[in-house]
């Protein structure tokens, strides 16, 4: 009588149903595909440890620098220029750092923490956050000796839900002043008026009315003018402002870095002065005489629907033989389809220019939203791939048009800007890359041909008087 195979000892039996659950995984997924995970995971892991040991290097690093003022720059709208004008009013009189770029968050930020140095009499930090909780860490890495805040409008709303949410995160900023500390507040904002409360130092507001401790009056930007206003403090001083600024948007920020620079002690009028010679931020209505002899306004970075009404006002008040406004898509406009919300933009755009072009795959919304809008036929364009629109720009724009480039940093519309002045190299429908194409080697555009687009002339009155 057989009586078969004897069972296996237990532990003997355990290793084998675990050696062939083993190989049928392998058999799924297969040896490589594990290994590159664990790889992928071992990475990122070794990436967290390393950025947290330099984010707690650069906390160190802050409190040893004992002798260098900081001064901290957020708000949801024009951060990176309100950061150029205090760092341009600062520089003006002692050793100044600043913010590179917009490197505003995460591992950029405590990287340009680590690049201040002792010799730095002060440093200009732009924070940026997006999604709550951010800000305290961030806070607490900078500990700014001057906190300036601008705005809190409506982008991130799919992080923090609604503009109170948002204003919270932004005023936890205000608990990470060092004692003696000055809050630098937007009063124009209501949101950012109510930061006021609890601060512990000193507030100073600012915005556009006589009760606050620094105002402007008074602001003009007709193209091709400049912004022009006049800045006063409680104090009586008083003083013109001139600037190389497109919009009169900008007259907020404007005031609220005069605000700061004094606090800093950088007298009125020396500020205003320096204000005077800073040029545009590249990308955030930055006008560019083109070989055409055309001007592009570009504002192709900021693609909130805040930002794209403001470029919309400015191009509406402008004075040019030809306004032409060319536009992707807005981020932070609600929760409506893409057609949908592309269609609006071109409804909104059809009274501030004679010459519409949409680009993108919405582009035919936009392009019916500006004809129902009362766009001419002729006048109304859409694109669905950039190289068409490039082409058409090349063949359509002459001497005495103003043209506003409109649109999110994800569209890469950079390369419209850059196909005006040469070959452009790279035509990527899909690009994760979160950079203006200026900075990408992959453009393409010989440097000679870079160098035929030149800043806009200067027209500092609406008169036209230099």
């Amino acid at each position: 009588m057989t009586l078969g195979t004897p069972p296996a000892p237990p532990e003997r039996a355990r290793r084998e149903r675990s050696a062939l659950a083993r190989d049928g995984i392998m058999r799924v997924v297969g040896l490589p595909q594990v290994a590159r995970r664990v790889r992928k995971l071992a990475a990122r892991a070794a990436y967290v440890l390393w950025a947290q040991g330099l984010y707690w290097l650069a906390v160190l690093w802050r409190r040893a620098l004992r002798r260098t003022t900081f001064v901290a720059v957020t708000g949801t709208h024009a951060k990176t220029t309100t950061k150029e004008m205090l760092a341009t009013m600062l520089a003006s009189r002692q050793s100044t750092f600043r913010t590179t770029g917009n490197q505003n968050t995460g591992l950029a930020l405590t990287l340009n923490v680590l690049r201040v140095r002792p010799w730095h009499r002060f440093a200009v930090i732009e924070i940026g956050v997006g999604a709550p909780g951010e800000m305290r860490r961030l806070g607490r890495l900078v500990r700014p000796d001057v906190a300036v805040i601008l705005t809190v409008l409506h982008n991130h709303l799919k992080a923090f839900g609604d503009q109170r949410t948002h204003a919270r995160e932004k005023a936890a900023l205000l608990e990470a002043l060092r004692p003696g500390g000055v809050a630098v507040l937007n009063a124009d904002d209501p949101l950012v008026a109510a930061m006021a409360e609890g601060v512990r130092g000193t507030v100073v507001r600012t915005g556009t009315s006589p009760a606050f401790d620094v105002w402007a009056e008074g602001a003009t930007s007709c193209w091709p003018a400049r912004l022009e206003f006049d800045v006063r403090t409680r104090e009586g001083e008083s003083c013109h402002v001139r600037t190389r600024l497109v919009g009169t948007h900008w007259c907020v920020s404007a005031t609220a870095a005069l605000a700061a620079a004094r606090s800093a002690g950088v007298p009125l009028h020396a500020a205003a002065a320096a204000l005077g010679a800073m040029e545009p931020f590249v990308a955030r209505m930055q006008p560019i005489l083109l070989p055409s002899g055309a001007v592009m306004l570009r504002d192709d970075y900021d693609g909130s629907f805040d930002a794209f009404q403001a470029a919309v006002r400015a191009l509406s008040d402008a004075r040019a033989a030809r306004r032409i406004a060319v536009v992707s898509d807005a981020s932070d406009y609600g929760t409506t389809s893409r057609g949908k919300r592309v269609a609006r933009l071109g409804r909104a755009v059809a009274g501030a220019a004679e010459l519409v072009v949409f680009v993108g795959g919405a582009a035919a919304h936009g392009q019916r939203g500006a004809l129902a809008a009362g766009v001419a036929p002729g006048n109304a364009h859409g694109f669905e791939h950039l190289p068409e629109a490039a082409g058409f720009l090349r063949r359509t724009l002459r001497p005495g048009d103003l043209v506003l480039l409109k649109g999110r940093d994800s569209d890469h519309l950079a390369r419209l800007f850059l196909a005006q002045l040469g070959e452009v190299s790279c035509w990527k429908r899909e690009c994760g890359k979160r950079t203006i194409c200026d900075d990408c080697p992959e453009a393409g555009v010989a440097p000679g041909d870079r160098a035929s687009a030149q800043p806009a002339p200067i027209t500092w009155t609406a008169g036209g008087d230099p």
